[in-house]
């Protein structure tokens, strides 16, 4: 029993925020030590060097200390951040000691404090750097801009751990101090602990059944059921009941309790049954409680937390009662989804603070387009559902996508610059396009897609056309299973030099070797790729298969080029030319060999991120080309 008040104890004891402040110094301590490890070379002086190792270091001590005394002197802030600034400049190279160190420090003191830390580290930070020229100013910049949401976040994240430590210590009072008894007895039924609340519900003191039989508790006519469960408990260990039993009081009567035991023997903190005692008064209060609480998480439940809009569960329970009501009423019921366009780009090139902060305006802007009945929603990711009132129909649809587009198309204004938004919309009514909830919001999304593929911002569902988008949504939920296993296949198309008529090189056409369709050529499913976010590993995939083939060339004495495709999504990712050079180097193949080709309407999508990728990807010794110059109308300054 010993071990499992020391359990408790410890348990409570050891608080969140000392928890998150120990796992914050373990990442800034060894940042530190790493900082230092990497100024033991380099090309800089012994005396930066040295100054790079000891000041990291100092650092480390010194939160170590502050760490274990529970707080840092005001006084040492100027002092650590000339250590900082020190250790910056002597480093080589951008170390995180900034980051990390900043989240552990943020953890004591108020948000005044906080950011007050933020802003002489932010100076010491951009003052180390500053003569290194401009492209790690702007790089320090971004870093000082990125870290202004640590004074801003970890106070707030200490309130919050504060808060748990109050919850926990709430809950070590209840253990103690509430009208249920909590009691661990042994095989014999002998009561080894129990909490103080034994005095205030059944009017004995604790300490004085220590050791003492609970069945002497216990009236005769329960005791064989007591009895009973430890027989049971016995043969299936681990088991837990609940048994209504009549317990005398200290002063003599017997009162009502409902007893869950739990055989706890296993445990070596608790070695015996946990008995959880309660009278039936207090049981129903509790289970009011309990009721209040289910029905609070339930509205919580109904609502997104990003948006503060009905969520997919409120938009399919109100769905559902639309359609009751328009099969009753003879009318019908329309449902919308809209989607917004190019939000993944917004996303991977703004960031995600951005791509939320578009969501939150979304809902508003919703909502100012529709009628006081209608309910919009969010689903999920970038998509949103409206729900029309009852007795509208598709006239009325295509009127309030229409007010939904303006709403949406309004200018959105992000850290200074106005971006232009645009959504596709599909509509679905009943019962003309579905008899169920389900089926009517497939049909919404095949039209969504639709609107989306077609570029005419909504488009009502047609039976006419679904047979292409199911097959269209199917090959989606199967291009990922494709491009892992074997059903993507490379050929290769010849190039002739016409001056000499030699075959010079090759490019590599992908295809789908799909089990029921055949071999589907690249319409069929590059768009699909893109629109899933699989473009990446599609042109991985060829890019390996094609290189693999040009080294068989090789091997076989043939020099042959291989020319390979990129999309948008791939000269928008800073990661394509690492990759490209890790495949260069597996197969053994001449950079010079390889010719990636890409078209003028990729250039223009975002000339200057393209252009770094681009870059990177020349350096490698690779080819690049612009194939199919001029459908897409752009001028030569492109090229």
């Amino acid at each position: 029993m010993r071990s499992l008040s020391r359990s408790i104890r410890g348990w409570i004891t050891d608080a969140p925020l000392a928890r998150v402040r120990l796992f914050f110094l373990v990442f800034a301590v060894a940042d530190a030590v790493m900082t230092a490890a990497d100024n033991l070379g380099g090309d800089r002086s012994a005396p930066l060097r040295l100054l790079g190792i000891v000041l990291p270091l100092a650092l480390a001590a010194h939160w170590i200390v502050g760490h274990r005394r529970g707080g840092f002197p005001l006084a040492g802030e100027p002092l650590e951040a000339l250590a900082l600034f020190a250790t910056v400049y002597a480093t080589d190279g951008s170390p995180f000691l900034p980051l990390f160190g900043l989240v552990f420090r943020s953890l004591y003191g108020g948000a005044a404090l906080a950011f007050a830390r933020y802003a002489l580290w932010s100076v010491a930070l951009l003052a180390a750097h500053a003569g290194r020229g401009s492209d790690d100013v702007a790089d320090d910049v971004s870093r000082v801009v990125g870290l202004a949401i640590i004074p801003a976040l970890m106070p707030a994240l200490r309130s919050a751990l504060d808060g748990v430590a109050a919850g926990e210590r709430r809950l070590r009072s209840l253990v103690h101090n509430s009208t249920d008894i909590i009691m661990v007895v042994d095989e014999q039924l002998l009561i080894g602990w129990q909490s103080d609340a034994m005095r205030a519900v059944l009017g004995h003191e604790p300490a004085e059944l220590l050791g003492t039989p609970l069945l002497d508790l216990v009236d005769t006519d329960d005791r064989p059921a007591l009895a009973g469960y430890v027989r049971r408990a016995r043969i299936r260990p681990g088991t837990t009941e609940t048994l209504r039993l009549r317990v005398r009081h200290g002063d003599g009567a017997l009162r009502d309790v409902e007893a869950v035991l739990a055989d706890h023997r296993d445990d070596p903190s608790v070695g015996g049954f946990v008995l959880n005692l309660r009278d039936d008064t207090e049981r129903r209060r509790l289970e009011g409680e309990l009721r209040e609480l289910a029905a609070r998480l339930e509205r919580e439940a109904l609502y997104d937390s990003l948006t503060g809009l009905p969520n997919r569960r409120m938009l399919f329970a109100h769905l559902a009662g639309g359609i009751a009501e328009a099969s009753n009423a003879g009318t019908e019921a329309v449902v919308m989804l809209i989607d917004l366009d190019q939000f993944k780009e917004l996303n991977d090139t703004l960031g995600h603070q951005a791509g939320d902060d578009l969501l939150r305006e979304m809902g508003p802007r919703l909502t100012s387009a529709l009628g006081p009945e209608d309910l919009v929603a969010r689903l999920g990711g970038d998509e949103f559902a409206v729900l029309l009132a009852p007795g509208a129909g598709t006239i009325e649809a295509e009127q309030v996508a229409a007010r939904l587009q303006t709403a949406i198309q309004e200018p959105f204004v992000y850290q200074g610059m106005s971006l232009l938004v645009r959504a596709s919309i599909g509509i679905a009514v009943y019962p003309e396009h579905a008899p169920d909830v389900e089926t009517l919001m497939q049909r919404a999304d095949v039209a969504m897609y639709l609107a989306k593929s077609h570029g005419v911002g909504h488009e009502v569902y047609a039976t006419a056309r679904d047979g292409h988008s199911k097959e269209r949504l199917s090959l989606i939920g199967e291009l990922p299973a494709a491009i892992a296993g074997d059903a993507i296949v490379v050929y290769y198309q010849p190039q002739l030099d016409l001056a000499t008529a030699q075959i010079t090189g090759a490019e590599a056409l992908v295809r789908w070797e799909h089990p029921e369709h055949g071999l589907l050529p690249p319409a069929s499913f590059l768009a699909l790729a893109e629109h899933a976010g699989l473009m990446r590993a599609l042109t991985l995939r060829v890019l390996d298969q094609a290189l693999e083939q040009c080294a068989r060339w090789y091997a076989d004495g043939l020099r042959l080029d291989v020319a390979v495709n990129l999309s948008a999504p791939d000269l928008m990712d800073r990661a394509l030319p690492a990759e490209v050079g890790e495949r260069l180097a597996r197969w053994g193949v001449d950079p010079a060999c390889l010719r990636l080709e890409i078209t003028e309407t990729i250039i223009s999508a975002d000339p200057d991120r393209v252009i770094e990728v681009m870059a990177a990807l020349r350096a490698l010794g690779v080819t690049l080309s612009l194939d199919d110059f001029g459908t897409g109308s752009s001028s030569l300054a492109y090229l």
